[in-house]
């Protein structure tokens, strides 16, 4: 009797063991929970209205009105909540008859980027994000910037160190982008779908939020 009882304790202690178990892991970090969302969020596809050019940007992501844009080819979308804040940010300037390489090395010393890389017709740079030279502590950017002949369109994401290794789905779209649209044959989930100057000015804007 003592051991069928033994024997029936075990089993009521295994069973509330396994539903512990199984009730912590549905309490995910802030982080596991937005990447997953990022991994699987439509990407909504912006034409800015006065060069054409075209961004891609998760859907959950708030759009900055025109209203509120300093300058015609501007655009900047963003996600921000009690744990972190995402900024991205498209605009286009005047190349002011630089070459990409001297873009490049002009840019990499004043927003003191730690990475660089040239391409064809863009270059990639990124670093700690700073404001009024000041680095904002936990914050990056990486920014790309494409040529197409004497404008420069520039493609920017700030965001937190913390949570750069669930952001490969966002550079990876910025590291792909082309100026124009791409055709899609078919949308599926996470596939974009369509919601119902001057160089010193682009240094001072990509070193602050």
């Amino acid at each position: 009797m003592r051991k069928t009882i033994f024997i029936f304790i075990a089993i009521i202690l295994v069973t509330v063991s396994i539903d512990w178990i199984d009730c912590c892991a549905e309490f995910k970090s802030h982080k596991e929970v937005f990447g997953h969302y990022l991994t699987y969020a439509d990407m909504y596809e912006y034409k800015d209205k006065d060069y054409d050019y075209v961004v891609r940007v998760p859907s959950f992501f708030t759009v900055q009105p025109d209203s509120l844009q300093e300058e015609k080819g501007r655009m900047r979308f963003d996600y921000a909540d009690q744990w972190i804040t995402l900024v991205i940010e498209s605009h286009v300037i005047n190349s002011e008859g630089m070459s990409l390489q001297a873009g490049m090395d002009s840019l990499a010393q004043m927003l003191n980027a730690t990475e660089h890389r040239l391409g064809s017709d863009y270059f990639i740079l990124s670093g700690p994000q700073c404001e009024n030279g000041s680095r904002i502590d936990g914050y990056s950017y990486y920014t790309k910037i494409m040529a197409n002949h004497k404008l420069w369109f520039v493609y920017t994401m700030i965001y937190p160190d913390d949570y750069k290794d669930i952001l490969a789905r966002l550079f990876k779209e910025i590291d792909d982008w082309q100026i124009w649209e791409r055709p899609h044959l078919k949308l599926k989930q996470g596939e974009s779908q369509t919601p119902k100057s001057n160089v010193r000015r682009t240094m001072k804007r990509l070193s602050t939020f």
